[in-house]
């Protein structure tokens, strides 16, 4: 809604104003009769805010209508290279806003086009120079402005491929000491982001170890990755199992349940791992029952030696459990287990529509739907990606790229314009062919980290190292969170 509240009410037959009553969160308004209906209107009411109005009239049962006022307006600026346009800056705007007071804010010399109401790209030979200052009086439509003061530096273009972007509003509240869990392969890249990064890390998680349905352990963790890791971090290596048959087979077999533990134990202690993180997924919903004594079974064990479990779960949304996430009982593993995963991504892939893989709103939509069922959520970390996934505009299958390689490779296409999902707090490119490339950088990740103070998660677990943007560590704390 507007900040401004006008309401009409019209019936067959005139109202006098002692047959109606009306008030707005609990205070009566008062009423005028006008043209044979009843009028009140308002006063501006704070943007954002939230509001029940209570309408009572003659031979009606009462209504009550919940809204909420507007919220300040977001905006999303990016400043980039295009091979034929020169110096590009593409603006996102959450609302609608005042034209002229946007284009009187950026620098002079630029063509401006505003691609629709709500996103502006200006186009220079070179770079423009000087800076973007939006103020945050700039109005937006249904009565709204900015949410803040908005600055980008324009006196330099960023590399070619590369972005320099600025956003309001500010991403909230950060974690202080977050659990922060990093999944790392055995590539170059993961490998060099284990090793450069290991002070900013609690666990690293190395993928290469297998659970077999017989419970038989094959595989090893990536030695490079897990040899990267620093000296105050625990390397707890990930366990996998995808296979819906054989997980549902080892979780029913309690003598392939007590090998798997064992080889966990022992391998554990050979190496001096402080734990494991346990990734079965595919699991049928027939199976819930004998995965979750699963998880108690090789919990126990650790525990017994001093060590941690760490279990992902596929979560879901209020009332809605799907063939991924029927297979797990959170509230059964969330009491067995150190740390429950909430694997938070996938919101889109190949098989779908694009779109984010893991939309700020869609998350909270899972933590509404499964913390609940875990209990604790001071067990919870939540898990995020740093992949990017591009759809390529000729139809060929989506595929999941760095940060880098996917920002550098849909800008290098003329033409490119960099957009805004609000609501998922996640940027994008698009292209003249129809091609579409997701992916966060730093701040729409912190934007999604802020969703572990706002419900006192324990932390993140981060799939996975190598994919970041490279500035993801200036917003993550610097002192994590030590097992």
């Amino acid at each position: 809604m507007p900040p401004t509240l006008d309401l009409r009410i019209r019936a067959s037959r005139s109202l006098s104003v002692s047959e109606a009553a009306v008030s707005l969160d609990g205070k009566a308004l008062s009423l005028q009769e006008a043209g044979g209906a009843l009028i009140v209107s308002v006063p501006a009411m704070p943007l954002g805010s939230t509001h029940r109005l209570d309408i009572n009239l003659p031979g009606r049962d009462p209504q009550t209508i919940a809204f909420d006022v507007v919220r300040p307006a977001a905006v999303h600026a990016a400043l980039h290279r295009d091979p034929q346009a020169g110096g590009v800056l593409d603006l996102a705007f959450a609302l609608a806003p005042d034209r002229a007071g946007v284009e009187r804010a950026a620098p002079t010399g630029g063509h401006p086009q505003w691609v629709d109401g709500r996103h502006l790209r200006l186009t220079w030979p070179s770079a423009p120079g000087g800076s973007l200052d939006l103020p945050a009086t700039i109005i937006t439509d249904r009565g709204s402005h900015l949410a803040g003061s908005l600055h980008l530096d324009l006196s330099t273009l960023p590399p070619n491929g590369a972005l320099r972007s600025a956003d309001v509003p500010s991403a909230g509240s950060q974690p202080r000491q977050p659990v922060v869990v990093a999944f790392s392969v055995g590539t170059v890249a993961s490998r060099a982001s284990a090793q450069r990064h290991g002070d900013q890390i609690s666990v690293l998680s190395p993928t290469g170890l297998r659970a077999d349905a017989d419970g038989t352990v094959s595989g090893a963790p990536d030695p490079a990755a897990a040899a990267s890791a620093g000296s105050g971090v625990a390397v707890m290596p990930v366990i996998q199992q995808f296979d819906s048959t054989a997980a549902a087979a080892l979780a029913a077999d309690q003598a392939a349940t007590a090998r798997l533990t064992a080889a966990l134990r022992q391998r554990a202690a050979e190496n001096g791992w402080a734990g494991i993180n346990l990734d079965v997924e595919n699991l049928p919903e027939s199976a819930r029952d004998n995965f979750s004594a699963m998880v108690a079974t090789i919990a126990q064990g650790l525990h017994a030696d001093g060590r941690k479990l760490a279990v992902d779960v596929v979560p879901h949304r209020p009332g809605h459990l799907t063939a991924a996430s029927a297979g797990y009982d959170l509230a059964a593993i969330g009491r067995a287990a150190d740390w429950v995963i909430l694997m938070a991504y996938e919101e889109h892939s190949p098989s779908t529509s694009p779109g984010p893989g893991a939309g700020r709103d869609w998350q909270e939509g899972l933590l509404a739907g499964s913390l609940g069922e875990v209990g604790n959520p001071s067990h919870v970390l939540l898990g995020v990606p740093l992949y990017a996934r591009t759809w390529p505009g000729d139809g060929s299958a989506a595929f999941a790229d760095s940060h880098d390689a996917t920002v550098a490779r849909a800008l290098r296409v003329a033409g490119a314009r960099v957009d805004y999902d609000f609501d998922a707090a996640t940027p994008f490119i698009s292209t003249p062919d129809g091609t579409l490339a997701y992916f966060d950088d730093a701040a729409s990740l912190a934007r999604k980290f802020a969703l572990i103070s706002e419900h006192h998660l324990a932390g993140l677990a981060m799939w996975r190292l190598g994919f970041e943007d490279p500035a993801l560590w200036t917003v993550l704390p610097a002192s994590p969170s030590r097992p």
